[in-house]
């Protein structure tokens, strides 16, 4: 084997340790939204704030991870974008690529799906939240006008002179 193709061999590797830590990372930010629809079922706020960061941190890794097994696959399609798909073409016959690809796509899927989910009971979560505050602030009393006494029903309210001394010289 030359060395250049040694060192392609060593870019495929990469490759495929990256698209297997991205797997890795799909499994986490699942299991993180898994965590997140739990702590809003048990009303937990600690759990939903740790399950967000957790979130939040396998979202932003992912996208490292997928930039960098996209720049290792330009080096392998000598500067051209490549995809998994076509890896073998490049590098020639790669054992468990297409178990690989699969489990990623896998992967991918679901997390996408438990994302519309989690967002469906994140929303779900707030709507309630504001009707359970809409009830609440509905629910004090009509506050009058004025600090005077409210008019009993039927006669119009009176309005009186107020002066100008608003301090209480005994004090």
């Amino acid at each position: 084997m030359s060395p250049i193709e040694d060192a392609e061999r060593d870019y495929v590797n990469d490759i495929l340790a990256s698209a297997q830590g991205e797997r890795r990372l799909l499994i986490e930010l699942r299991a993180a939204l898994a965590r997140q629809r739990a702590g809003v079922a048990a009303n937990d706020s600690a759990e939903i704030e740790i399950a967000s960061c957790a979130v939040s941190h396998a979202i932003l890794t992912l996208d490292q991870a997928r930039r960098r097994r996209e720049d290792l696959q330009r080096m392998v399609g000598n500067g051209s974008s490549l995809r998994l798909e076509s890896l073998e073409r490049h590098a020639g016959p790669i054992e468990g690529l297409a178990r690989l690809r699969e489990s990623l796509r896998t992967e991918a899927e679901g997390a996408i799906n438990d994302l519309a989910l989690t967002q469906v009971v994140l929303q779900g979560a707030m709507q309630a939240g504001d009707a359970w505050l809409q009830a609440l602030f509905t629910s004090v009393s009509q506050v009058t006008p004025s600090y005077q006494p409210p008019t009993p029903a039927g006669r119009p309210a009176q309005r009186r002179p107020v002066s100008a001394n608003l301090v209480n010289r005994s004090a």
